[in-house]
């Protein structure tokens, strides 16, 4: 038995296009070792939206769907049941897990763990794990609870959120900061959970986008 038989049909929107030595359709562990035991099935499809761009040696996993206008950078793994919204970027590298959930105009680079949820117009560019506290119950015995970064936020390079965490919107995770508590919205994190107010920032390198923030009528 080859793997490559049972990968997951994929359905490619209008436009859409695939670059080399890409793979899509993977299957996912569990139907690996069914199809070991005689008992093979037929995966979720990997669906890429109207328009969107796959560059070169991407992964992707089944049953992961991926919005309009999107773009995957080269040598980009995303595992399965993923949901990516439209006019996303997943970057060059990235290794997203399973069941991550991804909003629109989102930029995603990086680590992912399992089950992060990723708001609207963030962009993450460090690492989302789990604390991986019961490592003694193997490696399927225990979901932790993942990390949520609301809309309108930044996870700078470098950076790290760490456990069942929650970014608040429009909060910046400074590159190179170590987040393990909730950070409320509008804060500014540096240095191990040091938490301050945007309104009582006084750095100049963020003074735009605040200001943007503080502007935007959507909110």
């Amino acid at each position: 038995m080859n793997v490559s038989d049972l990968y997951a049909p994929v359905q490619l929107g209008a436009a859409a296009l695939v670059g080399e030595h890409c793979v899509l359709g993977y299957p996912k562990e569990a139907r690996i070792r069914q199809a070991q035991q005689g008992q093979p099935s037929v995966g979720d499809p990997v669906i890429i939206g109207d328009r969107s761009l796959l560059f070169n040696a991407v992964i992707m996993h089944e049953g992961t769907a991926l919005g309009s206008d999107c773009v995957v950078e080269d040598q980009v793994r995303i595992g399965y049941g993923c949901v990516i919204g439209d006019r996303s970027r997943v970057v060059h590298g990235a290794y997203v897990c399973d069941r991550v959930q991804v909003g629109s105009d989102a930029c995603v680079a990086g680590f992912v763990c399992d089950g992060t949820v990723i708001g609207d117009r963030s962009t993450v560019m460090g690492d989302l794990v789990h604390e991986y506290s019961r490592p003694d119950l193997g490696w399927w015995g225990i979901d932790e609870a993942p990390p949520v970064v609301e809309a309108d936020t930044v996870v700078g390079f470098g950076a790290r959120v760490v456990g069942g965490v929650r970014i608040g919107p429009r909060s910046y995770v400074a590159a190179g900061a170590v987040v393990t508590r909730d950070v409320p919205s509008e804060h500014v994190v540096t240095g191990i959970n040091v938490h301050t107010p945007i309104s009582q920032w006084t750095g100049v390198r963020l003074r735009a986008l605040i200001g943007h923030w503080q502007s935007d009528t959507t909110q």
